[in-house]
């Protein structure tokens, strides 16, 4: 077959209108944008590198999880803090009483303070986990956890490590430390303080009895007393027994008695009305927040949750109708009628009814709700009424013992200065500077004798804070912390493999189906070829159909409209276009079409391996002028002409343009119907371009995996700017299903 005839080669007729494709997408979009099935793709591609490396990765992840997260022993124990200290001898518990919360908050922080956990360092210096550390002490302030509830008198003291032995030595280390460093202390300072008060009661009563030897006490005569009339002595500072002298003569004996219970009046006195007049205060807010409760408007709440009842409902639909009716009625015929009259007396019953049905909930409900706020009130009015009532008889009271000392105290004679007085029963001078020196003294020498006794019956007393457990076996907690910490750290290593894989893809933006090379040029997709390993027979044979396809839609469509040269290029280097050049030159031979190849890949020529011939004097040899086309051209036994690239050198990259490359182009198409030419990137070197805008048609070739759809689309469109007359992609290495498209 010796293929059509041209009439004029070197213009061939226009060119027809390109076949009915999928639209292309808008600039810059991608085929599957819209939805996941493009990371999807991403991960199938990639899924033996992201299970292999992800299960490298998501190991180490996990081991480093199971090992920073690993469950930690926890160790505790309990000291118990009263409330109040231990009250001794008559001393009123609630004058001993201290802010039992900022106490427990200051027995916390002694826990914790750095004289204590020195001293439980001493114990558990020798310990792996206090050896681990530099600085021990801030590691147990920072690791060593107090705790406490308000209102509770349990302190805890918590520890946490890895060793379930060191966790209980040292919580065990620390109470026994806090106990000897904090409570000892204060017992230490209790004896001190007891040394010291015996002392100075030594000297005291050096004093006294110096004052006893100087001084000649007398009995003293009165009333009640012995049967010679006479009232035994008492030692300085003792009170008579009770029921020794009555109250008046008591008074009479010690004055002072008698001053200070008027004092004590006094101030009650004083601070009562005080008392009263808080109380009024508090009286008159709860009382002017029941009658704002009283007076209080019924919300607009109120009011829309009682249209909402279903009595109230009916009445108004009630209402509703009986006012439709009557309406229907005046407007149908006279207004004065009695139907119309009565009809107008129902309305006005319904719509009466239906006010007395409304107004009867919302008091009911407006006015429980405000009985339940008044109730809350009424509890601390009623407890404030009481106080005042018992606050203003304890004022009543004191007025009138305050008024019978007060005038005991004016009955009592001034004693006169240097005169003699009994105190306590016994005769003592008057008002001397000595004897009031001696008093003062023997004042200061009874309270030292108390306090002695009051110490030392504290000595004796619990302590406000003891142990009431100790470190407690350790146990393993958050384990399920450290199961999903494993868990999620194991999953992240495949997560972040997918992620670099996507990233990649991403970036790269390679062909990864048939619809990335739609949307990415302009030009149809006139062939595509799936892979075709060659150890798999049908694959190859589904690659050479549709080779034979892409020849039929070329041999149709291009040539049968003049076009004689196809040039068959890529965007980069290695995208299949020596595969589609050899096996569209092949096919248009074997199908009749006198045909040559042309390899003008001139750097890195291929096409002669595929016809297992060798790379002798080729395009570059005649681009030099070292040999005549015809001469270099080799025959295949497929019927396949072959015109290889030759020996590569600048000189034949300078020859092929201008008027020496279309004078070989000419002379290359003359005896053939179709000239394949196997060029050069289009996007690499300049003289592929030059190669092929002098053809009539051109292929570029787009290949799985391998092509960049950025490229693929610059090489598309710098086809489409040299105005070639038919232009088409090839896409390579497509599966059987786009094979069919």
């Amino acid at each position: 077959m010796t293929g059509p005839t041209f009439a004029a080669p070197n213009a061939p007729a226009a060119p027809p209108k390109p076949p009915a494709r999928v639209p292309a997408a808008k600039p810059g979009a991608r085929a599957d944008e819209g939805g996941g099935m493009r990371v999807l793709a991403y991960l199938k591609l990639h899924w033996l590198a992201i299970a292999f490396c992800g299960a490298l990765l998501g190991g180490a992840g996990a081991l480093a999880a199971w090992e920073l997260l690993a469950s930690k022993y926890e160790s505790y124990a309990l000291f118990q803090v009263a409330s109040a200290p231990t009250p001794v001898g008559n001393q009123n518990p609630n004058q001993v009483r201290t802010d039992f919360a900022t106490y427990v908050k200051t027995t916390a922080g002694l826990i914790k303070s750095e004289f204590v956990l020195n001293a439980a360092l001493r114990d558990i210096k020798d310990l792996p986990t206090i050896k681990a550390q530099k600085e021990p002490i801030r590691f147990l302030e920072e690791e060593l956890m107090v705790t406490w509830q308000d209102g509770s008198e349990i302190i805890r003291i918590t520890f946490k490590g890895h060793e379930p032995s060191d966790a209980k030595r040292i919580v065990d280390a620390v109470q026994k430390a806090f106990i000897s460093e904090v409570n000892q202390r204060e017992v230490d300072r209790k004896r001190k303080f007891l040394d010291q008060v015996k002392e100075a009661q030594a000297e005291i009563k050096k004093t006294l009895n110096q004052f006893a030897t100087d001084t000649k006490v007398k009995p003293a005569v009165g009333a009640g007393a012995g049967p010679a009339g006479v009232v035994p002595a008492v030692g300085a500072g003792t009170v008579p027994p009770p029921g020794t002298l009555p109250a008046e003569l008591i008074a009479k004996l010690d004055p002072r008695l008698l001053i200070n219970k008027v004092a004590t009046l006094q101030q009650e006195v004083e601070r009562l009305p005080l008392t009263l007049h808080d109380l009024n205060r508090r009286e008159e807010v709860i009382k002017d927040a029941l009658k704002a409760l009283q007076d209080m408007p019924v919300p607009k709440a109120s009011y829309d949750l009682i249209d909402k009842d279903q009595e109230v409902v009916t009445q108004k639909l009630r209402a509703i109708r009986a006012r439709t009716d009557y309406e229907f009625k005046k407007n149908a015929g006279d207004p004065s009628a009695p139907d119309v009259q009565n009809a107008k007396a129902i309305w006005d019953a319904a719509e009466s009814r239906w006010a007395e049905v409304r107004a009867e909930k919302l008091k009911t409900y407006d006015g429980a709700k405000r009985l339940e706020q008044a109730q809350k009130l009424a509890a601390p009015l009623q407890e404030i009424v009481t106080q005042k009532q018992r606050t203003q008889e304890q004022l009543d009271t004191a007025k009138a013992l305050l008024a019978k000392y007060e005038k005991q105290l004016l009955e009592l004679p001034l004693p006169e200065k240097g005169g003699v007085q009994l105190i306590n029963g016994v005769e003592k001078p008057g008002y001397t500077p000595e004897s009031s020196a001696t008093e003062a003294t023997d004042n200061i020498y009874r309270q030292l004798v108390q306090q002695f006794h009051l110490k030392s019956l504290e000595l004796i007393t619990p302590d406000r804070v003891h142990i009431l457990q100790g470190a407690s076996a350790p146990t393993q907690r958050d384990t399920k912390k450290q199961l999903i910490g494993t868990v999620f750290a194991a999953l992240m290593g495949f997560a972040l493999v997918g992620l670099c894989a996507i990233g990649y893809e991403t970036v790269s933006r390679r062909v990864c189906g048939l619809a990335d090379v739609k949307g990415a040029v302009p030009c149809p997709v006139v062939g595509v070829i799936p892979g075709a390993p060659a150890n798999d027979p049908t694959k190859v044979a589904a690659a050479n159909e549709s080779v034979d396809k892409l020849r039929a839609y070329v041999s149709q469509t291009w040539l049968g409209r003049g076009a004689t040269a196809v040039a068959v290029t890529s965007a980069v280097g290695d995208e299949g276009k020596a595969f589609v050049a050899f096996g569209l030159a092949s096919s248009l031979a074997q199908s009749g079409y006198k045909t040559l190849l042309v390899d003008f890949d001139l750097r890195d020529p291929v096409l002669h391996t595929f016809a297992a011939v060798p790379n002798l004097a080729g395009t570059c040899e005649v681009l030099r002028g070292e040999t005549d086309a015809r001469a270099a051209v080799q025959f295949l036994p497929s019927g396949l002409h072959l015109l290889p690239a030759g020996k590569w050198s600048d000189e034949a990259r300078r020859a092929a343009t201008g008027e020496k490359l279309d004078a070989l182009l000419a002379k290359l198409k003359e005896p053939y119907d179709c000239v394949v030419i196997h060029g050069h990137a289009l996007l690499n070197a300049a003289e592929s371009v030059e190669v092929t805008r002098r053809c009539e048609a051109v292929l570029v070739c787009a290949k799985y995996r391998e092509t960049a759809v950025p490229l693929l689309k610059s090489a598309a469109e710098r086809a489409g700017a040299m105005e070639i007359p038919f232009a088409g992609v090839v896409y390579v290495g497509s599966t059987e299903q786009e094979a069919l498209c």
